[in-house]
């Protein structure tokens, strides 16, 4: 009879899961009509609204959710983090319908760093030599990137930052991570609908121009925006900040693979070294942790 998983080792299959639909997210970006990356943010916002709403029944009903809302550290914690999201979600569809899937890569290469460091800082998590050195090989990486591109990767910091401070402040809340992304969906949603309505107003078609396959899209966008969210807070709850951050570089590795292989992207020198030395370092913290862990409670 196998061996019921235990919290950690399904937490790194949750980080994983939420890398990998995070990375092929410019896939679904680039196949919708939208001129802008603010109606993408506002479907985004509805459907994962109306899908969330559904499983509220089954999680202990609303009524947990205005208590929960009751407490005053959970209002200004969860109103932190709709904030960082909306920006967030607006920034990496802007920067992929733009053409700067490498950029917007680069950025969630730099975010572990971030969230490692806020967690250091704000957690009180710690790391061992060979975890400093781990995330040693994995900064040179993210330096060599930003020096081959000649420019200070502001987009790429953007993303890196804002989604770093939402990881941590939601690690910190210590929410349910179904009842806290429904809160940030409902906060968002009203924003979402205004801006729908404007889009009318002003004689423009909303869910992508309309039909089957827009509107399938356009509700498609609230399903791609809640599975890796879920995945992703499922695993950050599960492991500490520091493993999930590493688990974290599925994503930008599955998007600038996309970028190479769907969208033609060169992959360059620069490119192989950054990814040598990021990859060696998760190596190296995988490889030197104790065989032995205990469950996390």
């Amino acid at each position: 009879v196998s061996q019921p998983q235990n919290p950690q080792t399904r937490g790194i299959m949750f980080s994983i899961a939420a890398g990998l639909l995070w990375g092929v997210l410019p896939i679904y970006i680039n196949s919708v009509d939208s001129a802008t990356p603010y109606e993408i943010v506002a479907h985004r916002a509805i459907w994962s609204g109306v899908f969330l709403a559904m499983l509220m029944p089954f999680l202990g009903g609303f009524g947990q959710i205005i208590s929960m809302l009751r407490q005053r550290r959970l209002q200004i914690g969860l109103g932190a983090t709709t904030f960082l999201v909306g920006i967030n979600w607006s920034v990496f569809i802007y920067s992929v319908q733009s053409g700067q899937i490498v950029q917007a890569a680069l950025g969630y290469f730099i975010y572990p760093l971030v969230a490692l460091l806020l967690g250091v800082l704000i957690l009180g998590e710690r790391l061992d030599r060979m975890g400093w050195l781990a995330i040693g090989l994995v900064a040179c990486g993210v330096t060599a990137k930003s020096i081959f591109a000649g420019e200070p990767p502001i987009l790429s910091l953007f993303l890196a930052g804002t989604f770093g401070l939402y990881a941590v402040i939601h690690k910190k809340l210590g929410v349910n991570p179904v009842k806290g992304l429904f809160v940030e969906s409902v906060l968002l949603l009203p924003i979402g609908v205004a801006y729908l309505w404007w889009l009318v107003y002003q004689g423009v078609p909303i869910f992508f121009g309309g039909g089957a396959v827009n509107i399938t899209l356009a509700v498609m966008a609230g399903i791609l925006t809640i599975l890796p969210l879920l995945f992703f807070h499922a695993g950050n709850r599960a492991l500490t900040l520091t493993m999930s951050s590493l688990l974290f570089y599925f994503n930008p590795t599955t998007q600038l693979m996309v970028g190479i292989f769907v969208y033609d992207a060169p992959f360059t020198l620069a490119d192989a070294i950054t990814f040598g030395l990021i990859w060696v370092g998760i190596a190296v913290y995988f490889y030197t942790r104790p065989r032995t862990v205990r469950p996390v409670t």
